[in-house]
C-alpha cells in the first residue's frame, strides 16, 4: 500500500475531521476536541491552507493530518511571528510507520518555503525530540498553558537566525 501526502482539498475536509477525531479517541492526554480546533482554525483569518497536509492511502482514505497555524512570541521589546503544530494525528493502525514524521517534515518544508523560522508544539518530548524539537524554556520561550515545560517544545527551521525569538507564546483566538 502506498501512502501519499498532499495539501488538504475540499474533498478531504470532512474525512480529515473524522480521522482527527478517531486518532485522538483513545488518547488519555487528549481533551478530545482536536477536530473542533481544526474547524476554528480553518474559519479564522490566519488560516493558511498550504500549511495543512493530509496523508492518504492509494484508495484516497485520509489516515493522517498535520496543521501549522500562526502564533506570536512576545517579549517587552518584540513580537515574533511563529507557528504552532496542532494537531498532528495518524490513525492508530497506521502508527509507527513514519507517517507522522513525514507529515511533520512536509509542513516544516512548507513553513520554511514561506520564510517562517520557528515552530512550537505541545506534545510528547520523546516523539518530537526525535524530530529535532527541544524544550522551549531552554530558549526563553514560555507556554501560556499550565503544563510541565518538558512538553512545550520548539524547533528553529534555520540554523542561523538574525533574531532568535524569545518570550511568551500567544495563541490566536481559535485556540481558546
Amino acid at each position: 500500500m502506498q501512502i501519499y501526502l498532499s495539501t488538504l482539498t475540499e474533498n478531504d475536509y470532512d474525512a480529515s475531521l473524522d480521522e482527527i477525531k478517531s486518532a485522538f479517541e483513545n488518547v488519555a492526554e487528549s481533551n478530545h476536541d482536536e477536530q473542533d480546533l481544526v474547524l476554528k482554525i480553518r474559519a479564522s483569518t490566519e488560516y493558511n491552507y498550504e500549511l495543512e497536509v493530509v496523508a492518504k492511502t492509494d484508495e484516497g482514505d485520509v489516515i493522517g493530518h498535520a496543521m501549522l497555524s500562526e502564533i506570536e512570541i512576545v517579549n517587552d521589546e518584540t513580537r515574533y511571528t511563529a507557528l504552532a503544530l496542532a494537531p498532528l494525528s495518524v490513525l492508530p493502525e497506521y502508527r509507527s510507520k513514519g507517517i507522522g514524521k513525514a507529515l511533520v517534515q512536509a509542513v516544516e518544508e512548507r513553513a520554511k518555503a514561506q520564510d517562517y523560522t520557528t515552530i512550537i508544539v505541545l506534545g510528547d518530548p520523546e516523539y518530537y525530540g526525535m524530530l529535532g524539537y527541544e524544550e522551549a524554556s531552554h530558549y526563553q520561550i514560555y507556554s501560556p498553558f499550565d503544563v510541565p515545560s518538558k512538553y512545550f517544545l520548539v524547533k528553529f527551521l534555520w540554523e542561523q537566525l538574525a533574531q532568535q525569538p524569545n518570550g511568551d507564546v500567544v495563541y490566536p483566538e481559535a485556540f481558546n
